[in-house]
Parts: C-alpha cells; sequence; structure tokens
C-alpha cells in the first residue's frame, strides 16, 4: 500500500515518541512538530532521493525526451573519434535513474559531476569513456527560478545517431503529499528514518530554547 504524508509524518512522530499535534493544540505560537514535518518533507524526500541506489530510485521513475544541447567550439572536438553528447533536461529533473543512448552498449545508472576528479577524464577526448563503457556527467545551469541541468554524455563517434534510447529520472516534483502524490512501501521505512532524524534535532532545539528561556525568566525573577 502506497504512503501518504501523513503515514510517513506519523510513523515519524512516532519513532522520536512525539504525539501528532494541531497548530491549535500547540503550547505555543510555535509551530507544532507536526506542521514543521509538513514543512520539511519535501526537502527531506529530494535529499533522501540523492543518496537512494538505483534499486530504489527505480520505484520514483518518471520517463521524458531529453534535447540536444549546442556543443560551444572548445567542446566540439570534432577531429576525434569520441566526442561527447549534451542534453538539457526537462524542467522538472532532480535524479538521473538511468539514460541510454541508442549506440550505447549499456545504460548508465550512476553519475558523475563536473567539478569532481572524474570529469578531467572524461572531457579528454583520448581519456573518456566509449560506447561500451559510457559515462555521464551531470551539472546545474540553473538561473533564477528556471530550474535548468545540463547532462553531458561520454561518449558517441562522428558518425553515430544521437539519439536517446531510455532516459529515466526522478522529478522534483515527486515528494509525499497527500494531494495524490504517495511513495511506495519500499521506501517508507527509508523516509520515515530521515524525516524522524530531522524532527529529533529541531525537537533537541526548542527543548534547548525553552529551558533557555526558564533560566532567563528566573534570572529575571531574581533581579526584582
Amino acid at each position: 500500500m502506497a504512503k501518504t504524508a501523513t503515514d510517513i509524518i506519523t510513523r515519524a512522530l512516532t519513532l522520536i515518541d512525539e504525539r501528532i499535534t494541531d497548530i491549535e493544540d500547540a503550547a505555543s505560537t510555535e509551530m507544532s512538530l507536526t506542521d514543521m514535518a509538513k514543512e520539511i518533507l519535501p526537502e527531506v524526500a529530494r535529499n533522501l532521493i540523492k543518496e537512494l541506489p538505483f534499486e530504489l530510485k527505480k520505484y520514483l521513475v518518471k520517463t521524458a525526451s531529453l534535447s540536444l544541447d549546442t556543443l560551444s567550439t572548445g567542446e566540439s572536438q570534432s577531429a576525434y573519434t569520441k566526442q561527447k553528447v549534451v542534453f538539457i533536461s526537462p524542467d522538472d529533473f532532480w535524479e538521473l535513474v538511468s539514460l541510454q543512448l541508442t549506440v550505447w552498449a549499456i545504460p548508465v545508472t550512476s553519475y558523475i559531476l563536473i567539478d569532481s576528479p572524474e570529469y578531467s577524464t572524461q572531457n579528454n577526448p583520448f581519456t573518456r569513456g566509449g560506447k561500451q563503457n559510457p559515462v555521464v556527467a551531470v551539472s546545474d545551469i540553473s538561473t533564477g527560478a528556471n530550474r535548468t541541468f545540463r547532462i553531458e554524455c561520454f561518449s558517441v563517434s562522428p558518425t553515430d545517431a544521437k539519439t536517446v534510447s531510455k532516459f529515466e529520472y526522478v522529478s522534483f516534483n515527486n515528494y509525499p503529499n497527500d494531494s495524490g502524490n504517495s511513495w511506495p512501501d519500499e521506501l517508507f521505512e527509508k523516509i520515515t528514518r530521515a524525516l524522524a532524524s530531522e524532527l529529533n534535532v529541531i525537537k533537541g532545539r526548542l527543548q534547548e530554547g525553552e529551558i533557555q528561556g526558564q533560566e532567563a525568566l528566573k534570572s529575571i525573577e531574581q533581579h526584582e
């Protein structure tokens, strides 16, 4: 049975021994942990997605087409036998799950970042991956509210078709809510524990602040 945001929050609060409250039941005008959980769940889910292995990411898969990006003059390297192909991600792209070009022997299920040491190897036409051992690099080129990622593929031969046979990803908007988007049972334990961990930190800070407030009040009373 798929799990909604309420299912996940209820379980996460149980893990930190906290009862579910509504804002009206809170002791002050501060947000209750329940409301805080609702606020942070999307970010917790997105962070978790980045850490999931391929076997679990596939439960959140979405497919789409990719648009070819134009290579700069320095990127084209048209004289070499191993050439890179670059695509622009869909607007809601968040995490790569699987990508395979038509001419590649196998799909790629992980990627490197352009600021990683591995990228310098792939950006070199002599040492980069080929059709038998392809490599993908992802970079965030978003500007303002426009979320855009550049997906570099290494590599193809000059005469190869630059087409995609499979592209699977996780959407930025794929997080559990109570409005129709749920997560599968296979991810329930991981997302509840991740949320519980964040809530436990928040709970500790609130309790620390309450103690400091009580101590400050006592100090004031002693000097009156």
